[in-house]
């Protein structure tokens, strides 16, 4: 009987090991099966190029990868919160259709720019939807317009075997042609940039633009750039210790640049200064209206033809004016006749509204061929305020920087007193 009993608890135990055996066994199996997964999830980091509805999806991680042997790729860099590239979707997606039906296909892809932000710095995306067409890939910009047509067009033109980049528009300045270029250009801009510096690559692709726009300009307006961290000795002579610092040059005399940094804005104030800072004007009538009812001094430069040594002298001094002075000038005697002037003088005269017995109503400043350019800026600023002036917003800046300086303040009326200059009478006695 005891045999029997000691036999039972031998089963009994070898039952209960087996058992445990098989528990571990179940929980390896388990736990291989949770590291297959972790294998497999591992195995998708983001270099799998996903397609929707025909277009690429590009990230960080996939981007070059999926360019290595491609001839041509249409990328667009957008935001998802971008209403453009929201409306745009549709057409791009019918603009990778056609793309693909050419021989050969040329890929079109998409990247979100604001996930795979080390991208969008790369290729210096500042807006959305921002499209570049990748040339064995290096970066093509397009700006041109933003539909199926335009944009099919110019990226089958890019794909061609035999395309070559265009040559720059903007002219690259070193210290053997800097010189020669600047002092024969009647006008040019001139920027001086360093290759680390983000404002400037910021500025690149705008600055190109403007260059080619004006390139077409008749007559044309030159756009050119220097390396000031290879031509130190250009930054130097010109005062150039920020980037990037742009100058105008006339005939090799340089002026600062004031206006914007982006293409049309730079087209648009370089057409301005390719024109003279000085309005000629022939009529009586037009001078007299300004002296009349204008708000700032009138300034004529009256002179005997566009041949006389001083009315080049008065175009010089009034170029680094042009901004803050209306300037005009003429050969009229009529007109000279009316200024109480002679050939050579610059006059200044304060509207019929700004005068006073206590102050001159004009001032006469005669050029001769010693006179200094600064001599004549000078008078400018000297005479160009009233004893009491109207201060404006549009003329805060430009007129009442000084100080100290008295302001009265007074409420607005369009009566007859105000209009006659009554209430201004006060305040000059």
């Amino acid at each position: 009987m005891r045999k029997i009993a000691l036999l039972l608890i031998v089963l009994l135990g070898v039952a209960h090991f087996a058992t445990v055996i098989q528990c571990e066994e179940d929980d390896v199996a388990e736990v291989d099966e949770v590291d297959d997964s972790d294998d497999e999830e591992d195995e998708d980091d983001g270099t799998e190029v996903k397609d929707e509805n025909g277009v690429l999806v590009l990230t960080d991680n996939n981007f070059d990868t999926f360019m290595e042997g491609k001839d041509t790729v249409l990328v667009e860099f957008y935001a998802p919160w971008c209403g453009h590239c929201k409306q745009f979707a549709s057409e791009y997606e019918k603009i990778a259709q056609s793309l693909k039906e050419n021989d050969p296909p040329i890929p079109v892809a998409k990247v979100d720019a604001t996930k795979s932000s080390s991208l969008a710095s790369r290729f210096e995306v500042s807006g959305y939807p921002t499209f570049k067409i990748m040339k064995k890939g290096e970066p093509v910009e397009y700006d041109g317009a933003k539909n199926e047509q335009a944009i099919v067009a110019q990226v089958k033109e890019v794909a061609q075997p035999d395309w070559k980049p265009p040559p720059e528009a903007t002219l690259v300045l070193t210290k053997d042609s800097f010189d020669d270029v600047v002092n024969n250009a009647d006008i040019i801009l001139v920027e001086f940039y360093a290759p680390w510096c983000g404002h400037c690559k910021q500025l690149a692709p705008e600055y190109e633009k403007a260059a080619k726009d004006l390139s077409q300009r008749s007559p044309p307006i030159p756009l050119a750039k220097v390396d000031a961290t290879q031509e130190k000795d250009i930054a130097i002579r010109f005062g150039v210790s920020g980037y990037p610092t742009l100058k105008i040059f006339r005939k090799g005399k340089a002026f600062d640049y004031n206006g914007p940094r982006e293409k049309s804005g730079i087209v648009d104030y370089m057409s301005e200064q390719a024109g003279p800072p000085s309005k000629q004007v022939q009529m009586v009538k037009q001078v007299s209206e300004f002296i009349k009812d204008g708000d700032d001094a009138v300034i004529v430069g009256v002179f005997s033809s566009e041949q006389d040594t001083t009315y080049d002298l008065y175009l010089e001094a009034c170029h680094v004016l042009r901004e803050d002075f209306k300037f005009l000038h003429t050969f009229s005697s009529d007109l000279a006749k009316l200024l109480n002037a002679s050939p050579g003088q610059v006059v200044m005269v304060q509207p019929e509204k700004f005068r006073s017995k206590y102050e001159k109503a004009s001032h006469t400043l005669t050029i001769k061929d010693s006179t200094e350019v600064s001599e004549v800026q000078d008078f400018f600023k000297k005479h160009i305020l009233p004893l009491v002036g109207h201060r404006k917003q549009s003329n805060d800046a430009k007129r009442y920087t000084k100080r100290p300086l008295v302001v009265v303040y007074y409420g607005v009326d369009f009566g007859f007193d105000f209009r006659k200059g009554k209430c201004r009478q006060p305040l000059i006695s």
